[in-house]
């Protein structure tokens, strides 16, 4: 049987998803600290006081490092947990086990708490950002305007990245004001490769940023001091290192040098085989292959330990070499440290320079503006040394990158990592546990995203004032009846009252008494307009008649028509309808003037005796032409219908 030493990588990560225990490399906890635990996670399993829920992971390259907080606001933030978990870095992520083991450990990590907000970091080494100044334009215009000039300076494919920004603020420029934005370009198989990993192990991510961000996201959050001036951030990584500035907790310049901590121990390994192979072969200079193989194995030896001290891991190796104890215990280095110390120099020089020329760059850029910190942060536990010469070369005060330190705003219920290393080596998992999308660029929510999302916020206000509207006039349509009814009532209340005011007693004799009357009074006008008919019927046939026309002669005839018969289901007895007489009246006339117009005379007067309102149907029953005092008329005689 192959001893565990011996196993494949694969077999390794197999054994560790299987295992029940967590990863041998975490401290057990001790008693206090795990009572403290449970009654964090009592609390916060209450329905009262629980904020949101929220987990930041930093997938490195050889540990998953997981914080969980829960924010009850912008200003409080309690920590639920943390944790580090250790893989073999030799197995890819594309494996199929991986996201397995990805999902064991984000339920033992995550517990009961599954609907949360889960952010994950990616390498910030593919990810390019430039800080630029646009011209003012309106919001509709300003993404197209920051896209243009992002790839006028640094072109880019739009099917192989992300393209993102987000505003700063605003700058100054030649005088003129402009508009500061901070651009990003990711690429876009990295992004996807890490979120289909969280989502095939059943964790969707809600976002996607890189470290700096991350940072940036506890500048603004508090948790890293600022004190409103440019700080500095240094990451020093195994084959690269990146410098970041942020100014008004923003970061505004980011740049990777290559240079790190394999550079430095490089040349360790390069000064101590150099220096010695010359002392060895100096001392007994011999071909001997044995002797070489041995003097090749104390090299190593040498450099491993020169590693150790200068460079020791952060999890599970020494707590730091004799000149790294906290400030004010700080032992003088060894001459040994002092040696190592000179081999290194070269390498770290080269990295001071590089800084220098980034603050230059920025002070260029940023109208002379100074960095006042520097705040250090690394895979490894960097020797005080090291973090000493970079102050001293800088001219400015350097500190470890530590966003536990201070309890304000910070309610842990669970302690924080022992060291500031620890500490530190966490500072990504809780930027991306505090990140929201409103202060943390998020490569999963990019500004299309918030553009789309913006539309529709702005179609739903469009909605909602409409329905309020309608409603707002539903309500007054309805107050406007409601005081018409109102005026109704009222109305009605008072027409009551008035006729309450009348003592009128009406009944069936005083109706038919009224209406006898009434008869009584329509006969008499009957009869009068009867007997003054036919002198009505001069009368207004005087009126009308024209001076051209003379009456020679007026009749009337009162003809009575013939009796309906009874119908045949009238009653016997029933007397039949008398109808009417019918008025009939004829008139002889002249009609004088010239010859030609007697007809239009005789026309015209027939059409003002129809339009009289007591003659109706004027006829011509006969006409002629005759001689009257030797001048020509025409002789006619009319019948009139008398109403």
């Amino acid at each position: 049987m192959a001893k565990k030493d011996e196993l494949s990588s694969t077999e390794r990560l197999l054994e560790l998803i299987r295992s029940e225990s967590p990863p041998a490399a975490e401290p057990q906890p001790r008693l206090e600290d795990t009572g403290r635990r449970v009654k964090g996670t009592l609390l916060h399993g209450l329905p009262f006081g629980r904020g949101t829920i929220a987990a930041g992971v930093d997938l490195g390259h050889e540990d998953l490092k997981l914080v969980k907080v829960s924010r009850a606001s912008e200003k409080r933030v309690d920590l639920l947990d943390w944790a580090r978990i250790p893989f073999d870095p030799d197995i890819p992520r594309s494996h199929p086990d991986f996201p397995r083991f990805l999902r064991q450990s984000l339920l033992r990590f995550l517990g009961p708490h599954r609907a949360l907000e889960l952010w994950a970091t990616i390498p910030s080494a593919q990810v390019e950002t430039r800080y630029l100044k646009v011209p003012r334009v309106p919001a509709k215009h300003l993404a197209n305007t920051v896209y243009w000039t992002y790839r006028k300076q640094n072109a880019f494919d739009e099917k192989e990245t992300v393209f993102d920004f987000h505003v700063l603020g605003e700058a100054e420029e030649a005088g003129a004001r402009r508009i500061a934005v901070m651009a990003c370009v990711a690429p876009k198989s990295e992004i996807e490769e890490t979120r289909q990993l969280f989502a095939r192990a059943g964790f969707p991510l809600a976002g996607v940023s890189i470290v700096p961000f991350a940072v940036q996201t506890l500048m603004l959050a508090g948790r890293i001091p600022t004190y409103g001036g440019a700080v500095a951030g240094l990451y020093i990584g195994r084959d690269w290192s990146r410098i970041d500035i942020f100014a008004g907790n923003r970061l505004v310049l980011s740049r990777g040098v290559k240079a790190g901590i394999r550079t430095m121990i490089e040349a360790l390994q390069h000064e101590i085989e150099q220096n010695w192979l010359e002392l060895s072969l100096a001392k007994a200079p011999t071909s001997d292959p044995g002797r070489i193989r041995a003097i090749k194995a104390r090299l190593r030896q040498e450099v491993e330990a020169a590693q150790a001290l200068f460079f020791p891991p952060v999890h599970g190796g020494p707590a730091a070499a004799e000149g790294a104890s906290e400030a004010g215990t700080e032992k003088p280095p060894s001459v040994r440290e002092e040696r190592i110390f000179r081999m290194i120099l070269p390498a770290l020089e080269r990295l001071v320079r590089q800084m220098e020329r980034t603050f230059r760059n920025f002070a260029l850029h940023f109208d002379n503006a100074r960095v006042e910190k520097v705040y250090v942060s690394s895979g490894v536990r960097p020797h005080s040394s090291l973090i000493e010469y970079i102050g001293d070369e800088l001219g400015l005060p350097v500190e470890l990158l530590n966003p536990f330190r201070g309890e304000e705003g910070l309610r842990c219920l669970k302690p924080p990592p022992g060291s500031p290393e620890e500490q530190s080596a966490f500072a990504p998992a809780l930027g991306m546990a505090l990140a929201s999308n409103a202060v943390t660029p998020n490569f999963l929510y990019t500004y299309k995203d918030r553009e789309r999302e913006t539309r529709v916020r702005r179609l739903n206000r469009a909605v909602f004032a409409a329905f309020f509207a309608l409603v707002l006039g539903g309500a007054a349509l309805a107050f406007w009846q409601d005081n018409r009814l109102r005026e109704k009532e009222i109305e009605r209340l008072r027409l009551q009252n008035q006729l309450a005011s009348f003592d009128v007693r009406v009944d069936k004799n005083l109706i038919l008494n009224l209406a006898s009357k009434i008869r009584a009074r329509q006969q008499g006008l009957e009869g009068a307009g009867a007997h003054f008919l036919g002198l009505a019927v001069l009368g207004e046939l005087a009126n009308t008649t024209p001076p051209q026309v003379r009456l020679v002669g007026v009749n009337a005839k009162w003809e009575t028509p013939p009796a309906k018969p009874a119908s045949p289901g009238q009653k016997a007895g029933a007397s039949a309808e008398k109808p009417a007489p019918k008025k009939i009246l004829v008139v002889e006339g002249i009609v004088r003037g010239e010859r030609g117009d007697l007809e239009a005379e005789l026309a015209s007067y027939l059409m003002a005796l129809k339009n009289s309102p007591l003659f109706r149907q004027p006829t011509i029953s006969r006409k002629a032409l005759d001689v009257v005092d030797n001048q020509p008329v025409l002789r006619f005689t009319a019948q009139l219908e008398v109403v």
